[in-house]
Order: C-alpha cells, then sequence, then structure tokens
C-alpha cells in the first residue's frame, strides 16, 4: 500500500510540474514553474521521488512540445535529490530555506549552464531568460558567465517560491497524505 501512495503522489507532483511549465511558458515568466512538483516530492518522500518527478515530468513536457524540458530534465534531477537530502524529513526556517535553496540551486545551475551553452547556444524555452543570456553574453561574462548567472537568479528565485509553496501546503494537508513511514499492522489487519 505505501508504494502505491507513494507512485500516485508522485504522479500528481509530475501533474503540478507540467501545469506549471506550461502556466510559465504561456504567461512568458522569467521563472520556470515546473518544479514545485519535484520540490514536493523530494520534500515529502525523498531524493529519489524528487529526481523521478523531475526525469518523468521533463519527458512529459518535452513530448508536449517543450524539447528544451527533456535535457534540462538532468538538472532537475539534480535540484530533486539536493530538496531531498537537505528538506526531507527535517524542521524548517525561512532562514534555513534561503541558504539550503543555494545549495540546492548551485550545482544544478552549473548543469543548466552548460546545457544551455553547449547544446543550445544560450537558447531555452523560456524568451525572457533566452533574451538576457544573450545581452550579457555580450559582456565579460561571455555565453557561459552569462548563462550561469542568468540559470542561478532565475532557478534560486523558482525554487525558493516552489519550496515556500510546498512548505506551506505540506503543513496543511492531512498527515496521512504526506506520511510515507511504514506503519505497524496490527494482528487485525492480517
Amino acid at each position: 500500500m505505501n508504494n502505491v501512495k507513494k507512485l500516485t503522489f508522485i504522479a500528481i507532483a509530475v501533474a503540478i510540474n507540467i501545469v506549471g511549465s506550461k502556466l510559465a511558458l504561456l504567461f512568458n515568466l522569467p521563472i520556470f514553474l515546473d518544479s514545485i512538483g519535484t520540490m514536493l516530492a523530494g520534500i515529502a518522500i525523498g531524493p529519489f521521488a524528487g529526481a523521478l518527478t523531475a526525469l518523468v515530468g521533463g519527458l512529459i513536457n518535452g513530448v508536449l512540445g517543450d524539447i528544451y524540458a527533456i535535457y534540462f530534465s538532468l538538472s532537475g534531477m539534480l535540484m530533486g535529490i539536493m530538496a531531498g537530502l537537505l528538506l526531507h524529513n527535517r524542521k524548517h526556517t525561512i532562514l534555513s530555506i534561503v541558504w539550503k535553496n543555494i545549495l540546492i540551486v548551485l550545482p544544478a545551475s552549473a548543469l543548466s549552464a552548460c546545457i544551455e551553452t553547449f547544446l543550445f547556444g544560450g537558447i531555452t524555452s523560456a524568451a525572457v531568460t533566452t533574451f538576457i543570456v544573450q545581452a550579457l553574453a555580450q559582456t565579460g561574462l561571455k555565453l557561459l558567465g552569462s548563462s550561469f548567472l542568468t540559470q542561478f537568479v532565475t532557478d534560486y528565485i523558482d525554487k525558493l517560491i516552489a519550496i515556500v509553496l510546498v512548505e506551506a501546503c505540506l503543513k496543511r494537508l492531512p498527515y496521512e497524505l504526506t506520511n510515507f513511514a511504514k506503519k505497524d499492522i496490527s494482528p487485525n489487519e492480517i
């Protein structure tokens, strides 16, 4: 039963990622909103669930028309793993979320910058960030530096919003929905 509950939770988290991604593209937002589900799964279930959510969400978004999402799902997986490692089963304050978010975003932003630079020449499905990357690439930062700086800033804001939303939701959801620890089976249930 516990595995079914986890898989159902991950499926809902994937759906949240897809809806968030489509909203960000529809409204041409400078943030992505494609990792709220990833943060939810990583924080509620653990690192593997966060990574799996990002991978499946990225693949589905790719099939639905955002081909970039397939490649960037690798950095999403890294964020899901980091969120699970740093935030799963832990008490959080706003200050701890602010600094742990740096640890979540930093390695994934470096990976995203490499993907954006070497695979796509600084172009992604997010028009606003693509414009910023291309503009900054004309400075001393060059393309890789501008990709990293833009990715880090947008990822930091995006993931901070996601984590705060997830933490607020997890506090309000019933314990039975978000607790994945195996319960003892009473003799009457056998």
